[in-house]
């Protein structure tokens, strides 16, 4: 064989090498991309199955809430009775936090969103993460200074911190060094066809980093689900991994996880970037207290398909002074509006319901109201377990109505009710 033989015969064999080695470079890539969507179809399935345990269960509690802060108004506060209603009263608080988190994974709960530094959030946080991990973690900080801004709630940005760092201060028993650090950094196509849950333009990008233990494979794929936990029983239900990716999710962004046994974890955490001057309009809660929360037989018109918490508002708004007219269905209500000759200072509804939205409900009402000589618009308070529907949370804003998040307490419910119908308050 000649040396030119011998040449093209080694070229091809080391083509061949290269194709393989790239086909096979695209097979690992594929899986590797198939595995991450499966994972965030799985974990949306999980999602939306935990929104709608949560959204039952803010029902049931609002009742068991309700109508023991009730009870409590006619016994002794000194007596057995009293305290074990403050039992109840207690336990179901905790069982709404535990909702609560639910929502925030499943990504139903309301934010207050305005455009923020993320840096501003780490400084602030710094003295209570020191507390909240122990002298035996160092915290590192690397922060960008001309870091851009983002839209995001602060409480909630607030929270995915806290959780992480928790779980750092669980995987470095014996102390080590937690890494907070911060980027701007621009995604392209290519980056985003290699990673399922990503999407090319710019982000900010918070690193949370430590040098514990690590994860293995099998943790890295359960460690968003809800209830999944590592820890030892009776020391964690699991749900703080899930409330990170739920409200990173929420805010647009995904959470990518690097991890090995024994050689620690790194969070890196992308939220897109607020590039304009201009500031995200928000609605901040007022707090509004009222010494006297008795109504003047004030006519509302109260709209939630629950029976329950039907019987129980209509209960508790009766006994403070108020007439309360019930509807079950969106249907209902507007024939309620009618039969009554429109003769209502207050429509206090649920966001979902069977037949419309709370919100098309209201709209109704109003463009009637428009129509009629002299009737202004109703004053409007809107209650939920959770919102499946963004749009119907920004609608909300929009108008600038009451919104109570169930479930709520009776003093929430009757302060909430005071607030709207004094002449003070107006809509936008």
């Amino acid at each position: 064989m000649t040396d030119h033989a011998k040449k093209l015969e080694k070229t091809v064999s080391e083509l061949k090498e290269t194709l393989v080695s790239e086909r096979k470079k695209h097979e690992l890539e594929k899986e590797k991309i198939q595995n991450q969507l499966f994972q965030s179809q799985k974990l949306e399935a999980i999602g939306i199955l935990a929104g709608g345990i949560a959204h039952d269960f803010n029902n049931i509690l609002t009742v068991i809430k309700g109508h023991s802060d009730l009870a409590k108004k006619s016994v002794d506060k000194n007596s057995v009775v009293f305290e074990d209603l403050n039992e109840i009263t207690k336990y179901a608080d905790k069982a709404a936090g535990l909702t609560g988190q639910l929502l925030l994974f499943s990504r139903k709960h309301p934010m207050n969103i305005k455009s923020i530094s993320l840096n501003k959030i780490v400084e602030n946080m710094l003295k209570m993460l020191k507390r909240l991990i122990g002298e035996d973690i160092h915290i590192k900080t690397d922060l960008l200074a001309d870091l851009w801004t983002i839209n995001a709630d602060e409480s909630k940005i607030e929270q995915v911190i806290m959780n992480l760092s928790i779980n750092v201060r669980d995987a470095m028993p014996w102390g080590g060094v937690l890494t907070i650090k911060t980027e701007n950094v621009s995604l392209n196509d290519d980056y985003a066809e290699l990673n399922a849950e990503s999407y090319p333009g710019k982000f900010v990008r918070l690193s949370i980093q430590d040098n514990g233990i690590g994860m293995s494979e099998e943790v890295l794929q359960h460690l968003f689900e809800p209830f999944f936990t590592t820890k030892d029983s009776g020391k964690g239900i699991g749900l703080g991994m899930s409330v990170v990716y739920g409200i990173v999710k929420k805010h647009k962004g995904w959470t990518n996880v690097y991890s090995e046994p024994g050689k620690g974890t790194i969070f890196k955490i992308y939220i897109p970037a607020f590039l304009s001057h201009e500031k995200e309009d928000t609605v901040t809660k007022e707090k509004v207290e009222y010494h006297d929360v008795s109504g003047h037989g004030e006519r509302i018109l109260v709209v939630e398909d629950d029976e329950a918490i039907r019987r129980y508002v209509s209960k508790a708004l009766s006994i403070n002074g108020y007439t309360v007219f019930l509807a079950g269905t969106a249907q209902e209500a507007l024939e309620t509006y009618k039969k009554e000759n429109k003769n209502f200072s207050l429509v206090l509804s649920d966001v979902i319901l069977p037949d419309k939205t709370g919100n098309e409900l209201v709209t109704l009402l109003q463009a009637d109201r428009e129509k009629s000589a002299g009737l202004p618009e109703i004053k409007v308070i809107f209650t939920s377990g959770y919102l499946d529907d963004k749009s119907q949370w920004e609608k909300i804003q929009e108008k600038g109505y009451k919104f109570l998040q169930k479930p709520f307490e009776l003093s929430e419910l009757l302060s909430a009710v005071k607030e709207v119908l004094s002449p003070q308050r107006k809509f936008r």
